[in-house]
């Protein structure tokens, strides 16, 4: 014998070993997603409103400049 301590079970307790860490790992990577992935709705709904802020920002500057413009005409300053 080689020495080891299972024996011919040795194959067995090794692959219960390796199922025991998958197993494990598999644990982690579900409790993980399930930390994870219900945040991603609330993510994309302020990803879609700062969209929108960015649209009324960029009107607003639009509608700024032209008053600014018309004011200048208006006021002569």
């Amino acid at each position: 014998m080689r020495g080891d301590p299972f024996g011919p079970l040795s194959f067995v307790v090794l692959s219960f070993r390796y199922l025991e860490r998958t197993v494990m790992e598999t644990e982690v990577a579900g409790i993980l997603l399930g930390a994870v992935l219900p945040l991603y709705p609330m993510l994309f709904v302020i990803y879609q409103k700062i969209g929108r802020y960015d649209e009324i920002v960029e009107e607003f500057k639009k509608l700024r400049a032209e008053h600014d413009a018309h004011r200048e005409n208006f006021h002569g300053n």
